[in-house]
């Protein structure tokens, strides 16, 4: 039986550049994600040639409709935006894929009908025909860096990177890596390793046991001990918070009772399910309490809990935990009258914010984003910040991080609440890779291996903490 078309839905054996043409549509034309497209219509990303499709087409879109046009005799109407996407697939094919010229060409074409334009099959034919015979190149890196971002992210990365924003932007354009954090309660690292081996997965060590990168990307549920929960999906850039806020707890000497931990913005969960499996491999008895303002993510992030082994209850009243749970705590981080208890050891603010840092992962963000949002970000991460301080025991740990890469995400927002919060004081930070910032530390996806991504840590003490002007 076929799906109603016109529901955005499509036949079950659908073109694959038709669904690559709507799933376009739908982030450019509707403000949609990824994220989104794989939720709501998981028809269009079913093999791996459309997630090739539409995450290239997606990075290069700004170039590729450049050339488009060029090909134009005069603008596609604002209506035919799924014709423009149409051709920009088969551009992104001829310009980028192993793709057959002919195979690409002639999708494309019969595309035409699925979305109701059989009339345009001459005009996609010659289009893509006569970028074939260009023979045109891709452009050079440093060309393409330029070209595939918008002005207002250029500039603002000048402004702020000056001479290194050129490579960062390069960084966006590179495909990220696949690094995989290994459940240490569930398999020591060693025997995980021993099994990427045995199925012939090639991996690099990272900087921690549970830590690897693969060498050649795989479909994740098909990893040894994946059922099992012996291994989850998350950036080493990522990996750093629940080693920062371990490392902050061990510098203060021994506990005599179980810390109190807080996961503020905890969905999907890999920090925290990370912290969870730091802490017992450290054999700090703790309790963690896991925040988020929507239920349907606490339930998603309970399912990825049940297959890594990781036991989650509703906590709503503040009540001591077991050791060996997470409380799951719907509700809002800026609300006056959270459920959470008192006098807390740890709080981790994983912010809400641009995903900047992460573009190369998500390149719908550099179509999506505006510099409007940022400032609209901002104020969240200020009222994040100030209201959860108030939650945080004398002598306790903030780590407060973003996937960003601007300081209107970061520093900013950090002098801010320092200049307002008197009993605030940072903490340096020094990480492997990335530069220090005037409060923290920022990773750039110029390096190979991480992402965008900024700490800043904070303890909660009596002296007043001057702010410098940034």
């Amino acid at each position: 039986m076929t799906q109603n078309t016109d529901a955005g839905q499509g036949p079950k054996n659908a073109n694959t550049r038709l669904d690559i043409a709507r799933a376009l549509t739908q982030i450019v034309g509707h403000g949609r994600t990824i994220d989104w497209v794989r939720d709501q219509r998981p028809q269009w990303l079913q093999s791996s040639l459309h997630s090739e499709l539409l995450y290239g087409t997606l990075r290069h879109y700004l170039s590729l409709t450049d050339a488009i046009q060029k090909q134009l005799k005069r603008p596609l109407k604002t209506k035919d935006l799924d014709l423009q996407n149409l051709l920009l697939v088969g551009a992104y094919q001829l310009k980028y894929t192993a793709v057959a010229d002919y195979a690409a060409i002639s999708e494309c074409v019969e595309a035409c009908k699925g979305l109701g334009k059989p009339w345009a099959k001459g005009l996609v034919n010659g289009v893509l025909r006569t970028l074939q015979r260009g023979g045109e190149k891709k452009p050079d890196a440093e060309t393409l860096a330029t070209s595939d971002h918008p002005e207002w992210l250029r500039s603002l990365l000048h402004r702020q990177y000056g001479d290194r924003a050129l490579a960062l932007m390069e960084g966006n354009n590179r495909r990220a890596p696949m690094t995989l954090r290994i459940n240490q309660i569930a398999i020591p690292p060693s025997t995980f390793k021993q099994r990427l081996e045995t199925a012939k997965i090639s991996f690099a060590d990272g900087p921690w046991p549970e830590t690897v990168t693969l060498l050649d990307p795989q479909v994740a549920t098909d990893l040894p001990g994946w059922d099992q929960g012996e291994c989850a999906v998350q950036d080493q850039a990522a990996q750093h918070a629940a080693h920062l806020i371990v490392d902050a707890l061990l510098s203060k000497g021994p506990n005599a009772s179980p810390v109190k931990v807080l996961d503020a913005c905890a969905a999907p969960g890999g920090k925290l399910f990370h912290l969870r499996e730091v802490l017992t491999q450290a054999s700090i008895e703790h309790h963690l309490f896991a925040l988020d303002n929507k239920a349907t993510r606490l339930q998603e992030l309970s399912a990825i809990a049940t297959r890594l082994g990781h036991i989650t209850h509703p906590h709503a009243d503040g009540s001591p935990l077991a050791t060996d749970s997470i409380g799951l705590i719907c509700a809002d981080g800026c609300a006056i009258d959270l459920p959470l208890p008192g006098n807390l050891n740890i709080i981790l603010i994983d912010a809400p914010c641009s995903g900047s840092g992460t573009i190369r992962r998500n390149p719908d963000i550099r179509l999506l984003l505006t510099e409007e949002a940022l400032r609209e970000q901002q104020a969240l991460q200020r009222q994040l910040l100030q209201n959860l301080w108030q939650r945080l025991m004398p002598g306790g740990t903030l780590v407060y991080s973003t996937c960003s890469v601007f300081s209107e995400e970061n520093d900013q927002v950090i002098h801010s609440f320092l200049s307002s919060t008197a009993d605030a004081c940072v903490v340096n930070t020094s990480l492997a890779t990335g530069n220090a910032t005037q409060y923290g530390w920022q990773l750039l996806p110029t390096e190979p291996l991480t992402d965008g991504f900024y700490y800043c840590v904070l303890e909660k003490g009596a002296d007043h903490h001057k702010a410098d002007s940034p």
